[in-house]
């Protein structure tokens, strides 16, 4: 069996209908975490305006727990770093996430608070144009992530992008208080702004 048949297994429910988003992001958080072998795996969406850059989560895994897990906004105002170089490597490998420079920016804010020591983060992109991130993270202490964990995490993100993406504007649209706080101004289609041209190589 390969690496891949649960998560297509995962998304073909949802694509049928078999079950709902809820479960989805349930199931395919969990099967992350598990595949990647880490503390915790989750989606987060950007949230991208003139005035901030937030990745709002809006499913993480904890296999400690064995449940979802509420965790808070990362943001990225002073993370540009961090941002272009998602966007030309497709991803962000932090082995000791609160000392890399394309990370160091997020510390006091969520990796101290939250107890993350390493972070590994693939772009959710859809047509070329960057959604959010997989995210697997690392509690307790730092450790290197191996090129096979990169390699399919990348391989997840490239099968279940499209699915993701149906999921979370469905539940945006439909039940906005399960994913967003319903108070903000902000919106999926605030994500759907081009990055300048100068993060782009």
């Amino acid at each position: 069996m390969s690496d891949l048949d649960a998560i297509q297994r995962i998304c073909g429910l949802l694509d049928r209908e078999e079950i709902d988003r809820s479960e989805f992001l349930e199931l395919f958080t969990h099967r992350m975490a598990v595949d990647i072998d880490c503390s915790r795996a989750g989606v987060r969406i950007l949230l991208d305006s003139a005035e901030t850059r937030i990745l709002r989560c809006v499913a993480m895994f904890d296999l400690t727990s064995e449940h979802l897990v509420s965790v808070p906004d990362i943001v990225g105002d002073h993370a540009q770093a961090y941002f272009e170089t998602l966007m030309r490597d497709g991803a962000v490998v932090a082995a000791d996430a609160r000392k890399d420079p394309l990370t160091s920016a997020f510390a006091e804010g969520y990796l101290l608070p939250a107890g993350v020591h390493s972070l590994l983060d693939v772009n959710f992109s859809v047509n070329g144009l960057m959604f959010g991130t997989f995210s697997c993270e690392r509690l307790g202490a730092p450790g290197p992530w191996m090129p096979r964990q990169l390699r399919l995490l990348r391989r997840i993100a490239s099968r279940a992008s499209l699915t993701l993406l149906h999921a979370v504007t469905a539940t945006v649209d439909t039940t906005p208080g399960a994913l967003w706080d319903p108070s903000s101004p902000n919106r999926l289609a605030t994500i759907t702004m081009p990055f300048e041209e100068g993060h782009k190589h």
